[in-house]
């Protein structure tokens, strides 16, 4: 559950995890790259454990193992989401309205970001960005 699903950064995060799911390709002004989770520490980064001793050149060698294999976690990929958002409007709509993601990417995950809606969500005028406001169609009624 997030909160600013429709957001940049809810939409981008939810497209990231989609394209990884399904190992997609894209083209970009610099060629084609793949989906990773590059950035990631929970998927890519790496932790000393020990040695281990080679006996060809009868040294230690580092031995490391990915951290998502030392912790027990969720892969990403399985992951089930929703959240708020002041804003209704569909994740594929978020994604072309922020820019963020190459126009190629958000395309081939059209139907999935369709069908993601937020949640409505609490609002109080006073802890909004006035540049936000429009996007408030989206709202809980209601006093604090």
């Amino acid at each position: 559950m997030l909160v600013g699903l429709g957001g940049n950064n809810g939409s981008t995060m939810v497209a990231g995890i989609l394209a990884n799911k399904h190992k997609l390709s894209w083209e970009t002004k610099n060629g084609t790259v793949k989906a990773n989770f590059y950035g990631s520490f929970t998927q890519s980064a790496t932790c000393h454990v020990g040695f281990k001793y080679d006996e060809g050149s009868q040294s230690l060698q580092d031995v490391y193992k990915p951290v998502k294999e030392l912790i027990p976690m969720v892969d990403p990929c399985e992951f089930v989401i929703s959240g708020w958002d002041i804003s209704k409007t569909n994740l594929y709509d978020a994604c072309k309205r922020s820019k963020v993601l190459e126009p190629d990417l958000i395309k081939q995950l059209k139907s999935e970001l369709q069908a993601i809606v937020p949640l409505p969500a609490a609002l109080n005028g006073e802890f909004i960005a006035s540049n936000q406001s429009d996007r408030a169609d989206n709202v809980l009624q209601g006093t604090n």
